[in-house]
């Protein structure tokens, strides 16, 4: 009766859509129903439906930071597929606005082919628009807070469009409002601020050593993130060597100095520079430093689950691993890093289904 319900009030809804196809990681079972939205107005309809047959009901847009259960989604998964990129330039701004099912590296490509600065340190990230506020992605040296203008999304609550400037989207630290109220917001759209010309940021180590004394372009910061992002496996692009992985499976922690004081010295083999001193006083620590040091060196394998050969940070499907060997050998990792040092590491990827 429900199954009737539902392709009534979604004629193109899919049923028993495999998730394995839709997921970086190339795990995990099949969702009962599969609905492809490409407006707000698909948004709404594919929600309400989801309500009115009181199922549970999932949004989905590139599959690259999810790990989706053996036993699979018994509701509706959403695919995000809102297209669009507007732009208008005001003086040395560029605003540009993008649909949310937008692959986020063209968005970047096309930003920085237009010579308009603050995103192209976060080039070759996989993914969608509409994700990058909800992770508040950042990398080498930008994150996204600091871009955003505007954040357009469908509130699920009650299925009316809402509006979210920066300060409301509450950005910290690979943290948002949409992340915490995780499920309540479906973001449509994304504003971002850019600078027109503007110079390009070079602040982080790897870039630092990269260019040296040389004074780069954005397109030249962007092709250079990509070329390192590709040296660690984090590229998922035509004519690149990819991996079933999700990137980063966990945060790198923020400690306060005291506890940064009582565990450094238990730290051995790693490269400088493997921790970072904050303005606040805290430190942020690199979890593939944590890892390597409690004995998850790159190319470590648990079955067919195992650590990526290319970063230590990344946990990867050899072939044939179920979500449950992924879960495990996280949950190992955590464990072992806990007793190591002290830090208890908090996953970055989503968990479905679980």
């Amino acid at each position: 009766m429900i199954a009737e319900d539902v392709v009534k009030r979604l004629p193109e809804v899919r049923e028993y859509e495999p998730m394995s196809v839709h997921t970086t990681f190339k795990i995990g079972a099949h969702t009962r129903y599969f609905f492809v939205a490409h407006s707000p107005e698909d948004i709404v309809r594919a929600v309400t439906a989801a309500k009115e047959c009181g199922l549970p009901f999932f949004i989905l847009g590139g599959g690259s930071n999810i790990l989706v259960s053996d036993k699979g989604f018994d509701g509706l998964v959403i695919l995000n597929q809102i297209h669009g990129f507007e732009s208008r330039v005001n003086g040395a701004t560029a605003e540009i606005t993008v649909g949310a099912g937008e692959n986020w590296d063209e968005t970047v490509a096309r930003c920085v082919a237009n010579n308009w600065a603050g995103i192209e340190s976060l080039s070759g990230i996989p993914g969608t628009t509409g994700a990058a506020p909800v992770q508040n992605i950042g990398a080498y040296g930008q994150s996204v807070d600091a871009v955003i203008k505007e954040v357009r999304a469908i509130d699920c609550a009650t299925v009316q469009e809402v509006v979210f400037d920066a300060q409301e989207c509450a950005f910290k630290y690979r943290d948002s409002i949409f992340k915490i109220q995780q499920g309540r917001f479906i973001i449509t759209r994304v504003t971002l601020a850019l600078a027109v010309g503007g110079a390009p940021t070079v602040a982080y180590h790897d870039l630092k050593a990269y260019f040296g004394v040389k004074i780069p372009t954005i397109a030249e910061v962007r092709n250079a993130v990509i070329e390192i992002r590709a040296r660690k496996g984090y590229i998922i692009m035509p004519g690149y060597e990819s991996f079933a992985t999700a990137g980063s499976f966990f945060k790198n922690p923020v400690i306060s100095s005291e506890q940064f004081k009582k565990m450094k010295n238990l730290v051995s083999g790693c490269m400088d520079p493997w921790y970072w001193e904050l303005a606040s006083g805290d430190v942020k620590v690199s979890t593939a430093c944590l890892l390597q040091s409690a004995g998850f060196p790159k190319g470590y394998r648990k079955g067919n689950a195992g650590i990526s050969p290319k970063h230590s940070l990344s946990l990867m499907n050899y072939g044939g691993a179920s979500a449950n060997e992924i879960l495990a050998l996280s949950q190992e990792i955590k464990k072992k890093v806990q007793e190591e040092f002290g830090i208890e590491l908090e996953a970055e990827v989503q968990m479905v289904g679980f």
